[in-house]
Order: structure tokens, then sequence, then C-alpha cells
């Protein structure tokens, strides 16, 4: 059975030097951060799959702001880059497509995260959903097994803790398959296994807690 570890992001560390590049996201990662070319563009995935890292590398490499569609005008003078996350729960669609159309005619560089993809929001308003369909998109493909098993080793060794390989695999088969749980799991033990040998009656004991 695989826990769900989602309570909040007390845990996330939104650095890019945290960011794992593999041949399987380096064109995500390419198309957000290092292609300077698009005015907008819609970064989609499930959740935790590494949009709000990405949208916090973008933040910081472009000085741009979170904004949401209710005060990103008293947000316009201070930066030429804004990030509106997760429009996929926005149910006003007149506010979001007003704050889409200011954007554009203002100039300003927008990136938009959403769980679900293009075609799959379903906006009622045809402007807004037309739009949307015309935005830039790129999404985020699941984590394979490959990828959650270097950042949680990265993790451990960031926090100079030793973990047998056997554990890495008890920990991975039992946990969700998302960049938060891998961040959850591995604060929870480094705060939790002071003194103690991280072994799997430890992780299976840890893991009942936090369930």
């Amino acid at each position: 059975m695989q826990l769900n570890l989602f309570n909040n992001n007390h845990y996330a560390d939104y650095s890019q030097h945290n960011y794992i590049i593999l041949n399987e996201n380096k064109y995500v990662y390419d198309a957000v951060v290092n292609n300077a070319s698009w005015k907008s563009l819609l970064l989609f995935g499930p959740k935790s799959s590494g949009k709000t890292h990405l949208a916090h590398i973008w933040k910081s490499v472009n000085n741009a702001i979170f904004i949401n569609i209710n005060n990103f005008i008293s947000d316009m003078r201070y930066s030429d880059a804004f990030i509106l996350e997760n429009i996929h729960n926005i149910q006003d669609e007149t506010s979001l497509l007003h704050c889409y159309n200011y954007m554009k005619e203002s100039n300003k560089k927008m990136l938009i995260t959403s769980a679900i993809s293009p075609t799959g929001l379903n906006f009622k308003l045809k402007d807004l959903h037309s739009r949307i369909l015309s935005t830039t998109s790129v999404k985020i493909p699941p984590a394979s097994e490959d990828l959650l098993r270097i950042m949680l080793i990265k993790r451990f060794a960031d926090k100079q803790l030793k973990i047998d390989s056997k554990v890495i695999d008890y920990i991975l088969s039992r946990i969700e398959r998302s960049f938060y749980s891998i961040n959850r799991i591995t604060e929870e033990i480094d705060n939790k296994s002071v003194g103690m040998a991280i072994t799997i009656p430890f992780i299976s004991s840890l893991l009942r807690e936090l369930n």
C-alpha cells in the first residue's frame, strides 16, 4: 500500500539547486526556464509533479511575482513577469479572462500552471477557452522510479544520512510517487532518526505514524 504524505508545503525546497534534471524532464525544464521566446506558457501535470518548483525557479530567474486574479493589476508595476497557479481551480472565468487579456495587452510574461491539460479544462467562456488552447503548453511527465530514487538518495546525501539500498527500495514502494512525498519523508526521517539506525522497521513505524 502506498501512503499519501500530502499535508502542506512546509517541507518544500524550491531552489534551483534542488531540482534534479534527467533526460526525461530536461525538455520541460528548458522550455520553462531557458526558453525566453514565449510570452505566455501553460505548464500542466498531475498534482505534486514539480509545477510549483519550476514556477519558483522561473520566478527567481525573471524576478516574477505570484498573482491571483483578484489583485494582479496592483502588482503590474513591480515586474514584467507573473505566475498564475492552478487555473483548474479558478471558478471566476470572467476575471481569469480579464487577467489573461491584460497581461497580453501590457506585453507582460505569464507562466500559468494547471493539473489539467488545456483541452481538459473546458472553460465555459468561449474566448477564455480559445485563448487557453492557443497558449503554448508544456506537459510534465509522471516521475519515473529512477528520478524518484535519485531524488531520495540526493535528499539523504544532503542531510548526511546513510541509508541502505534495501531501505530506499522499501520507502519507494510505500510512499506516493511524487516530489512532495520524497521531500516530506526525508525531512521526517532526518528529524526523528537522531541516534537511531535507519532500518526498515524504523521506516515502517514512521510511515504508520505519518498516515
